[in-house]
């Protein structure tokens, strides 16, 4: 049986892996492409600013599954770039973040 308590982990794994596949094949150009993972990129770099401080595997195992599924998905451009732009757009969202250019709605 499937215990969400124990397993949530795998469940978004797998649900944001097939859904960044859904995104990648929605993308009509390789420039909309390499827009999508840029602002992916920097969601994702807010959520590891966010768990600084806590626990962070299961958060980047998470971003790790949407990045994959997005990469096998990816129809246009090159998977090299898409890459790039991921890590990029995640130091971005980070710093941004971290010196407060960029806040929570709540703070």
């Amino acid at each position: 049986m499937f215990d969400l308590h124990k397993n949530w982990m795998e469940l978004f794994f797998l649900v944001l892996m097939i859904t960044g596949i859904l995104i990648a094949l929605s993308a009509p150009s390789a420039f909309i492409s390499y827009i999508i993972i840029l602002i992916s990129g920097i969601f994702a770099g807010r959520i590891i600013y966010v768990r600084k401080n806590k626990i962070k595997f299961p958060y980047f195992m998470i971003i790790a599954g949407f990045v994959i599924g997005y990469l096998i998905g990816v129809y246009y451009g090159s998977r090299e770039i898409d890459i790039l732009l991921f890590g990029i757009g995640a130091f971005l969202g980070y710093k941004l973040y971290d010196n407060q250019i960029l806040k929570d709605a709540g703070s």
